[in-house]
């Protein structure tokens, strides 16, 4: 009898651990609005995503982004279909909501950086790219050169903040997560 709850019990501690990394992965509304008034104050959202969406931006693992963390992160965010290589369209939803504003007019189209010209942008074509751009440098809040979890909370905040209020509606969220959910 106590083998079976021993079993039983290490079955639940399994279930729950897997429970949670589910749910953190699932995020709704109401887990970023924390005092539940109906918006997610800055403050909300830098606690709640850096608590949960940190691990997915750092790929080596300490306590801070460097541009190369922060360029491989984008780069895979916009690669909609995980082929490792960025079509058209994938460019341009990046360009239109992430760094379009950091291209100098003129060398901001796909076939600019499709430097092989073989359809595609590969990664070391987009990081060659944005490298010399302000891209990552705005994103560096205290200009340290590396991006702490705070920083990068904020910047992700105001970049789903459309209107530039201080807080996201409950449509701007739906916005950002929908852009997310698969973080």
């Amino acid at each position: 009898m106590k083998r079976y709850n021993i079993k039983k019990q290490f079955g639940f501690i399994i279930l729950m651990m897997f429970s949670t990394s589910l749910f953190a992965q699932n995020l709704n509304f109401s887990d970023f609005d924390k005092d539940d008034d109906g918006w997610i104050e800055k403050e909300e959202f830098r606690t709640v995503f850096t608590a949960n969406y940190w691990d997915d931006w750092n790929n080596v693992d300490n306590s801070y982004l460097d541009d190369e963390d922060f360029y491989t992160f984008n780069y895979a965010l916009i690669d909609t279909d995980d082929d490792d290589l960025l079509t058209e369209e994938e460019w341009t939803y990046g360009y239109d909501y992430y760094y379009g504003d950091y291209l100098k007019d003129g060398y901001d189209s796909f076939e600019a950086y499709d430097v092989d010209g073989d359809g595609y942008i590969e990664y070391t074509e987009y990081y060659d790219g944005l490298y010399d751009t302000d891209y990552y440098v705005t994103w560096d809040i205290d200009k340290d050169t590396y991006l702490s979890q705070e920083e990068l909370a904020e910047n992700v905040f105001e970049n789903w903040d459309l209107n530039d209020t201080g807080l996201m509606s409950r449509s701007e969220f739906y916005n950002f997560d929908g852009f997310y959910k698969d973080i």
